[in-house]
């Protein structure tokens, strides 16, 4: 594979110079307007329970009690990459998990997020965004197989829901049940 050049613009200001692999993909190929069928990981549909969506994202909560853990799936088939999605959806995603992270610091008075996507056991790209609080089963260490997940009851969820339904209301649609 030939390299080009690539520039780019950075939030600050800076522009960069890196190289980009001739073929890399880019951009979402899809005819205009015509999205592939959006399919929820089995993996992620077992072990989550679904909020809602923001433009671009579902909005799921993790079924272990032990923290408030949710994830954001992008809509969009066959990416397990951030830099797989066009540059509106990377931007779109930054934007969903920014205030998602702003909302449940507040209203889950945080003192820390985990924010991650890793994608090591689950390969469909979905972004972790854990609210992290001192006296939590696992703090200081990572959530991840720390304690056995404990499942929500349905007052619960019901709770969450509610508590959510309050503050995000621009731009994002509840699933009932």
């Amino acid at each position: 594979m030939k390299r080009a050049p690539f520039a780019g613009m950075l939030p600050s200001g800076r522009l960069v110079r890196c190289p980009v692999w001739m073929g890399a993909k880019l951009k979402n190929d899809d005819p205009a307007g015509v999205r592939a069928v959006f399919a929820l990981d089995p993996r992620l549909q077992q072990d989550t329970l679904p909020i809602g969506d923001f433009p671009l994202c579902r909005l799921l909560l993790s079924n272990d009690s032990n923290y408030p853990w949710f994830i954001l799936v992008p809509r969009r088939e066959a990416i397990s990459e951030i830099f797989q999605l066009d540059v509106a959806d990377q931007q779109q995603l930054w934007q969903e998990t920014t205030v998602l992270s702003q909302v449940l610091k507040d209203s889950f008075d945080a003192d820390k997020l985990n924010v991650a996507a890793l994608g090591n056991v689950v390969s469909q790209l979905h972004m972790h965004v854990i609210v992290r609080k001192r006296e939590d089963a696992a703090w200081p260490a990572p959530v991840w197989g720390r304690h056995p997940a404990k499942p929500y009851n349905s007052e619960q969820i019901a709770v969450i829901r509610e508590r959510l339904r309050l503050i995000l209301t621009d731009d994002f649609t509840f699933l009932e049940g």
